[in-house]
């Protein structure tokens, strides 16, 4: 319950007397903090403390994605104005930002295998922690989900950009 109450107090701060009023408008912070992570011997608290925040905001980020993309979707495209030839150039374009995604993800993968082979030589040789010895591979795979997210991030963009393009150019 400890952890729980630190986790909504990020900070404990204490109302101040030096900045007039009543003594609530001015805070001064005694460098106190309301959760000390050292203090908790359970490691899956402690990670589970930090990576909490993290998570809801990535979560209320890809809500708030949704909500923008569902209402992009929902414009007007050049079928909805009799113009088919606005959906035939948009085709066209879409077909070209995925080949063009295809082909630099290619090389990006090459590049990502080989910088991750180097990440778990190094982090083998030399751990972070004394006797860790899956330091290297926990690190390679690191590496590599964070370039895939960052890849399918790039491929949701580019989806959602050149759906954009024609529902800009009917409102245009």
């Amino acid at each position: 319950m400890r952890c729980l109450a630190g986790l909504l107090l990020l900070c404990v701060y204490t109302p101040g007397v030096e900045g007039g009023g009543s003594g609530y408008d001015t805070f001064v912070h005694d460098g106190t903090p309301a959760l000390k992570l050292t203090d908790i011997g359970d490691d899956f608290v402690r990670h589970l403390i930090c990576a909490i925040p993290l998570l809801l905001v990535g979560i209320m980020s890809l809500l708030f994605v949704l909500v923008l993309r569902s209402k992009l979707m929902s414009k007007a495209t050049g079928k909805d104005i009799q113009v088919d030839k606005l959906d035939y150039l948009a085709s066209k374009v879409k077909s070209g930002s995925i080949a063009f995604l295809t082909e630099e993800y290619k090389y990006l993968s090459v590049y990502v295998v080989v910088w991750a082979v180097v990440v778990c030589v190094l982090f083998s040789i030399v751990p972070m922690k004394k006797d860790a010895a899956t330091d290297g591979v926990r690190c390679a795979a690191c590496l590599i989900i964070g370039a895939l997210m960052s890849g399918l991030s790039g491929y949701i963009g580019m989806k959602v950009a050149t759906e954009g393009n024609v529902r800009t150019t009917v409102a245009c």
